[in-house]
Formats: C-alpha cells, sequence, structure tokens
C-alpha cells in the first residue's frame, strides 16, 4: 500500500525538491507514519531534539 501511495503522490519522474514538496502535499501524516523508515526518522529526530533539549 505504501508503495501506490508514493507512486500516487510522486508519478514517475525523479526530481528531490519536486518530490518532497509533493509529498508534503499529497501524503497525509498518518499514511506516512505507516512507513517503519519514517517512524524510525522521526524517533532518532526526537532524541535529537531532546539531546539538545529542543524538547
Amino acid at each position: 500500500m505504501t508503495k501506490v501511495v508514493l507512486r500516487t503522490a510522486l508519478g514517475g519522474r525523479r526530481d528531490a525538491e519536486r518530490d518532497f514538496g509533493r509529498l508534503g502535499q499529497a501524503v497525509a501524516l498518518e499514511e506516512l507514519r505507516k512507513v517503519p523508515a519514517y517512524r524510525a526518522w522521526t524517533a532518532e529526530l526526537r532524541r535529537a531534539m531532546e539531546r539538545l533539549r529542543f524538547l
């Protein structure tokens, strides 16, 4: 399902700047949270922000 969501959001071409902009507009965070790599990245980001006392 995740690949279908990404393919729908991104289309066929790959351009990182354009793709991330489209992802931000097209993919709901609830769907993104289903992606293990995204969950790992957000957990790592949160730990880093806590270490730096941003959170």
